[in-house]
Order: structure tokens, then sequence, then C-alpha cells
């Protein structure tokens, strides 16, 4: 079977080898088992792609699983078996769910950037595909109209580099006897994943909300001070240290700033340190600093200039409003 090559532009080079298709049926909580591989036209090719590409997204959990992990001993380059093994393993823990849905699991062998790969997807179907097996080339049958999810994520995903045993997964939690279960990470792979990027972020800004509120100095200026620290710390060396930000955000405060490391450090217990995609897509969400004022002017500065007193400056007037003094223009256009 001819595998297919692709280079995305998220600078990753993705090689689709192998790819199989398995249902799990909520009525009796049953399996169907496709017994032969995918047919990857190039259309299939390019919905699996994306679907894979999408795992790398900043709301992806992180880890590396252990060599002794049983998850990860069972993948294997037999594909048909691998995906079988897993599948049947999901179904053990996926079926105490309360809510539960028709699924495809899709399981894809692919190497990125030369390194071989493995994937699982489970998606929830919308509409129920139409499994076949025997002589059939194609084990589902998938039309350019039934493809699902086309433009969306994966409801779950595991990417594993089989080389590093680095893993992303995108999981959601299931309900059962009333709580809310990470089933995926606690009990099928049984790992614990690092806090996502987007989520480790979103935490270090409601922590620094937080304390600024407690000291009375939470306003546009610290909100505008909170997002050019991420970012200087971002574009220096990939990673945010609690301390190095306390430091930026609170320098003549010990309180807060020790307030603020002992609360960042209890949401997120693990170094906030990001990889060269995870960076570069945060340092894109805060290369701008976006203000709305209250006369209708909406403002965008780069964070590059944006404490720049020679390009922009912040004026606090006696009667409590602001001015802002935009300097050294040599050109304006309007667009």
């Amino acid at each position: 079977m001819p595998s297919h090559y692709t280079r995305t532009n998220t600078f990753m080079d993705i090689y689709i080898k192998k790819a199989i298709i398995h249902q799990f049926s909520p009525d009796d909580t049953e399996l169907f088992l496709a017994d032969k591989f995918l047919n990857i036209t190039p259309k299939i090719e390019e919905y699996l792609r994306k679907k894979v590409e999408r795992v790398y997204s900043d709301e992806a959990k992180t880890g590396i699983f252990e060599e002794e992990n049983p998850f990860f001993n069972h993948i294997t380059d037999d594909l048909l078996e691998t995906s079988v093994t897993l599948a049947n393993l999901w179904k053990e823990e996926f079926s105490i769910s309360e809510n539960l849905k028709t699924n495809d699991l899709i399981f894809i062998q692919f190497s990125k950037d030369g390194v071989e790969h493995f994937a699982f997807l489970r998606i929830a179907l919308r509409e129920t595909l139409t499994h076949l097996g025997g002589e059939v080339d194609n084990p589902i049958r998938l039309t350019q109209n039934n493809l699902p999810g086309f433009g969306t994520g994966a409801d779950e995903a595991l990417v594993v580099n089989l080389q590093t045993r680095k893993y992303h997964l995108i999981e959601k939690r299931i309900k059962y006897n009333g709580a809310f279960l990470n089933y995926f990470s606690e009990n099928l792979i049984q790992a614990q994943p690092k806090i996502s990027p987007k989520k480790s972020i979103k935490e270090l800004e409601k922590t620094a909300q937080k304390i600024a509120e407690t000291f009375n100095s939470d306003d546009f200026q610290f909100q505008s001070k909170v997002k050019s620290a991420i970012f200087n710390h971002l574009e220096e060396n990939n990673e945010l240290s609690p301390e190095k930000l306390a430091n930026d955000l609170f320098d003549n405060n010990l309180t807060a700033r020790l307030s603020f490391v002992d609360q960042v450090k209890e949401a997120v217990p693990e170094p906030v340190q990001f990889d060269e995609i995870d960076a570069s897509r945060q340092l894109k969400r805060f290369e701008n600093q976006k203000l709305s004022l209250s006369n209708g002017i909406e403002l965008i500065v780069p964070n590059s200039i944006y404490q720049d007193a020679e390009s922009v400056e912040f004026i606090q007037n006696d009667n409590g409003t602001y001015s802002i003094l935009i300097k050294n223009i040599e050109d304006i256009q309007s667009k």
C-alpha cells in the first residue's frame, strides 16, 4: 500500500504509512473491528494528516512514557494487532461513562521529521459510518461528505514519538458515579502528563491578576505588564519561571512576589517549558497589546515597543483619565 508524504505549513513533515479504523457502539458496548487497513486516498490522507497536526496544539498535555509503561509497550510494528489490543483496553475504561456515543477509533502509523510515530484518535460520530470487512479494499466506507469532523480536531487524541517516548495528549473527562474522571491519562495510558501550555499561561495570568487585586494594583497597565513579561520570557528562552515573572511583576513588593510564586507552583507544579512550536504559538499570541478605549478607539501596539518611552507613553491625568502619546511617527498609512 502506498504511503503518503506531506510537508505542512506548521514546520512538520508528516508521512502517513498505515491507518485502520474500528468502531465502538454504545448500544451493547461492542467494538466493530476492521480486518484491513484503510485505502489512503488523497482525500483521506489529508483528513488523517490534519487530525494528527491538530494534536500538536497548545491545548495538548505532554509527557514521556516510562520504558516499562504497559500501554506504550503494546505499541508494536504490527498496527492491526496493536489497534485491536488498544481498542479493547480503551473500551474497558471508556464504557463506564454515563454518556456513551458511537465513536470511531483511528490508529495511525506515521513518521514526523523522519522519526517513527503512532497516533490513536477518538472521534465521536454525528453520523454512523459503514464499516466493511472481508475482501473489500477499504474496511470503512468514507466519502467526501462522510468524513466525521473534517475541519476539527479529534475528540481525544494521543500521538507518541516512538524514539523518545514523548507524547502529546488531548483528553476529555468522562462522568462516572457523579464525578468527572481523566480516564485516558489516569487509567488507560497510566501516565501523569504535564499541564498544557495554554492552560499553564492561563493559570499564570489568573494568579497574577488575583495577587494584583489583593494589593490594589490591577489595572490595564498591570494587565499589559503581565503580557509583556510573558512575551519577553518566551522570546528569551522558551520558558516561564515563576520567580523571574514575580520579580518583573511585583519588583517592589516581597509579599506579593512570594505569594505569586507559591500559588503558581500550586496550580502548575512542573516548570513551564515550551518546545519550539509551542513557544512560537504563544509568542504570536502575545506579540501585540490590544487596548480598547472608552471613546471607541482601539489600539494595537507591538510588545517590542510597548514599554519604549520613545515610542508610546501612557499618562494618567489629574482628573483620573488617561492620555496616550504616540511619538516619532515618520509615516501614517490608512488600511
